[in-house]
């Protein structure tokens, strides 16, 4: 029934465009209403123009008040809430469309989207998350959550974008999901704010792994933010099984000072048996930014890390390790097909 609808009214506007042509027009005017034909009909012939993915948050910023889903949430720092937002999916021709989930759905529109676009954005009481997320995984084929955490300077919109493109590109079945610290502008208060995020975002994994049925849980950081992503499992308290259940942490170019990560992060990540795997790079934006602003090395730097045995680093300089969200998205970047690998 939807597909006639959408047939019938293309037709209609076919009808239109030749009543403005045989009104007469000039050549510009009519190659213009021609192409404006040919775009509508391709548009609204279209079965599936895009589609939504369902996304669930948390995160210790402040709610802006605005209407604009995209700026819910601003940059100061608050109390953890939760919630749900939708982000429009663009049709890839190497991707076509979502494989089926709780957690997508097929929207019929007017026109194809043309980069990724956050829809809606619902704030939910503890309880309502708690309930809501549980019975959506249900629906999925894959018993598993990602959990995705922004680095610096980053919006909400941003990381709800990138946590987006992340579960498109990896035809992610499971439940996806993000914290959103408040990242600004300023490198030097990120530091700062990434590390007032640690409990907010402890309480956050420790609810998603108590309260979700998920049989694997991938905790997923990228820049700034795999400081407090690390930290937090470091100080996470959870039952036995509850922490097994935690399969991977996942840390895309992270900006920790290398030092302090081996002397003070990584012995007391000896409560998990979690996968580590660490992604390095000599070519990351944000890395760069990283060594203008402090001195030492990075444990996203490219270096010689026998030092840390038990983790599983990967040299990914030759590939696209951004994930700010920012602008529109190139359309295929290896560093996914990697982490496809390392989920499965």
């Amino acid at each position: 029934m939807k597909k006639l609808s959408i047939i019938k009214t293309a037709a209609i506007a076919l009808t239109l465009v030749s009543l403005l042509l045989t009104t007469g027009c000039s050549k510009s005017s009519t190659d213009t209403i021609n192409k404006w034909g040919d775009d509508l009909t391709k548009a609204l012939t279209t079965e599936n123009p895009f589609q939504e993915i369902v996304l669930f948050y948390g995160t210790d910023r402040q709610p802006s008040g605005s209407t604009v889903p995209g700026k819910a949430y601003g940059n100061e720092g608050g109390k953890l809430s939760w919630g749900a937002c939708n982000v429009a999916v663009p049709f890839s021709k190497d991707l076509k469309e979502l494989k089926k989930s709780g957690f997508t759905m097929t929207t019929y529109g007017m026109r194809p989207v043309s980069d990724y676009t956050i829809k809606d954005v619902q704030p939910l009481p503890r309880r309502s998350f708690n309930t809501t997320l549980p019975k959506r995984l249900a629906n999925s084929p894959d018993k598993s959550a990602l959990v995705f955490v922004h680095g610096f300077d980053i919006s909400f919109e941003e990381a709800a974008l990138s946590t987006a493109r992340m579960s498109y590109e990896l035809q992610y079945q499971g439940a996806p999901l993000f914290f959103s610290w408040p990242a600004q502008s300023d490198y030097l208060q990120d530091e700062q704010n990434a590390e007032h995020a640690i409990p907010q975002l402890t309480e956050f994994i420790k609810e998603v792994a108590e309260e979700l049925d998920a049989e694997n849980i991938y905790l997923i950081g990228n820049s700034m933010g795999c400081l407090p992503l690390c930290k937090a499992m470091a100080e996470l308290q959870l039952a036995p099984e509850d922490m097994a259940r935690i399969k991977e942490l996942i840390l895309i170019a992270p900006d920790i000072n290398r030092n302090k990560f081996a002397e003070t992060i990584l012995p007391k990540l000896d409560n998990t048996s979690a996968h580590i795997t660490v992604y390095t790079s000599s070519n990351d934006d944000q890395l760069t930014t990283a060594h203008k602003q402090r001195g030492g090395v990075r444990l996203g730097d490219v270096v010689d890390n026998k030092d840390l045995p038990g983790i599983d680093f990967v040299d990914a300089t030759k590939i696209n390790t951004s994930m700010n969200g920012k602008g529109k998205f190139v359309k295929k970047t290896s560093i996914y097909n990697d982490i496809a690998s390392v989920i499965k």
